[in-house]
């Protein structure tokens, strides 16, 4: 796993940047703010296609399919060049790979749009989606599968490295055009495909990474029949027999019920029941411990492709984060000079995961400019729907909480938003915790580091101690804050003012039992 530094530069230092993916059932236009470890979205647009579909005895595109997709790659380019975008990446997969008028599409889209199309192989389209898998969950272990319309890329990844790939031609769209029944499907293709690749079966026990829009709009419509309180596919993470329960209800759905569920488009309407069969015969023959959603793929991949090792090693949620630092206007050493003082005073059953308290110090100020009798839930709500990556949904309730918790009472937030399933008390306890450490840093320091790194906050034994300096004002209000951090970590508490070569006990914990 990334460290939990990072010396990402600043916004803009190197440009936009598009990637255009030219896809059997869709054509799309990503453009990214640069090109850096958690790359974030600023314009996400596609239109449908169907370069794969309907392919004659030949295996020829159509001309009316490839009409819609040229001139769609062609508006894609005049809006990223409008843009003023560093560079354009333009990739194509399985229709135009596969096809034989797929040279003539390259050559037209070439030489009426000037840029480079580049057709990838199937080896290069698995490389590329278990990439954009990595930057988004560094620390993958087991087998990714990438679904998309005219194919399917699995790839083994062991402890963040690619080993065994494979690609197979059981996209959603061969799939339909079978004119078979899911069912039948799974059992006459898929799983002979499958049966050629053993490799699959040293997943067992691991995870199974599922990518691709038909896999997405799977783990949408489950959200909606569990009722889970958050609606984020990315890192939605369901057990093996959860995992069965989805596709056994995706399989058997009919028709009408299906559009009912306006998650779903008409696309993945049809789609559903074969890409739920593809997954079953998948959790099968892997023996996967669980099933993790994962939007980054083959677009995010090409980013992470271009990176250095040093900027692959960051840890992307703690990039992120500090990014949203940055628009706030924050220094990047404010949240870890924040961390640190924190830290410092921490006993062991509070520490946690360092990084989820790191990434909570530098979202601690995202609530400044909210209604105080809103802030916390505006902050709670706001950090649980963030696109972060890098941090599972229990993790990413967590750091919510963590920063809450620096505004109020977060009791009544856990009830209304249901979300007490997704830690351990003691979760909880940790969240507080940090949220009261942070509260009681922005008391003392206003939010200044140089203010903040003037002080001290010790922990000996059973006794919490702050250091100050004398001309830090409100020191009733500081001591009542540390007064409630030193209870939830059931210590004692003083306060210690120094100055003109002499220390001066301010507040303490005897002096609120008198």
């Amino acid at each position: 796993m990334a460290g939990i530094s990072s010396s990402a530069p600043p916004f803009g230092k190197t440009g936009t940047v598009a990637v255009i993916d030219v896809g059997s059932n869709s054509t799309r236009l990503v453009v990214y703010k640069e090109p850096r470890r958690a790359p974030l979205p600023i314009l996400d647009e596609k239109v449908a296609c169907g370069l794969g579909r309907g392919m004659d005895k030949e295996g020829m595109m159509s001309p009316q399919s490839m009409d819609i997709a040229l001139r769609t790659v062609s508006r894609f380019v005049d809006i990223a060049r409008s843009m003023r975008v560093s560079g354009i990446k333009a990739v194509a997969t399985a229709a135009v790979r596969n096809a034989a008028n797929g040279p003539d599409f390259k050559n037209a889209v070439e030489r009426e749009c000037g840029i480079s199309l580049r057709v990838l192989s199937g080896i290069e389209e698995a490389r590329l989606s278990a990439l954009g898998t990595l930057c988004a969950i560094p620390d993958a272990d087991g087998v990714m599968g990438d679904i998309g319309g005219g194919s399917l890329e699995l790839v083994e990844i062991c402890e963040g490295r690619i080993r065994n790939h494979a690609t197979l031609p059981l996209g959603t769209i061969p799939l339909l055009e079978s004119g078979m029944s899911p069912e039948k499907v799974r059992k006459k293709l898929i799983a002979p495909r499958l049966q050629e690749l053993p490799w699959l079966e040293d997943a067992k026990k691991k995870t199974f990474y599922a990518v691709g829009g038909s896999w997405r709009a799977l783990a949408k419509r489950y959200m909606e029949v569990e009722d889970y309180p958050l609606r984020i596919v990315h890192g939605y993470s369901l057990s093996r027999p959860q995992a069965f329960e989805m596709v056994r209800g995706a399989t058997e759905i009919s028709p009408d019920s299906l559009r009912g569920l306006w998650i779903l488009g008409r696309n993945r309407m049809e789609s559903a029941p074969y890409a739920a069969a593809l997954m079953k015969s998948l959790l099968k023959k892997t023996g996967v411990k669980n099933l993790t959603f994962c939007t980054y793929g083959l677009r995010e991949g090409c980013i992470y492709d271009d990176l250095s090792q040093e900027q692959r090693s960051l840890d992307p949620l703690i990039v992120m984060c500090e990014e949203i630092a940055i628009k706030m206007g924050r220094s990047l050493e404010d949240g870890k000079a924040f961390c640190r003082w924190i830290t410092s005073a921490m006993p062991d059953e509070h520490c946690g995961n360092p990084r989820l308290r790191l990434a909570a110090c530098h979202l601690s100020d995202i609530g400044i400019s909210e209604h105080p009798e809103y802030r916390a839930e505006q902050v709670f709500l706001r950090i649980l729907r963030m696109p972060l990556v890098g941090i599972s949904h229990p993790e990413r309730v967590k750091v919510a909480l963590s920063v809450a918790s620096r505004h109020a009472a977060i009791g009544n937030l856990i009830r209304r938003w249901e979300v007490s399933d997704f830690l351990k008390e003691s979760d909880f306890e940790e969240s507080r915790v940090t949220g009261l450490a942070l509260r009681l840093a922005y008391t003392v320091s206003g939010g200044v580091t140089r203010i903040l790194e003037s002080t001290r906050l010790e922990r000996a034994g059973e006794k919490l101690t702050l250091h100050m300096p004398n001309q830090i004002p409100h020191p009733e209000t500081v001591g009542r804050r540390l007064g409630a951090l030193a209870k939830a970590i059931g210590c004692d508490y003083e306060t210690i003012a120094r100055g003109e070569g002499r220390e001066q006990r301010l507040f303490r914990a005897s002096d609120l039992r008198r």
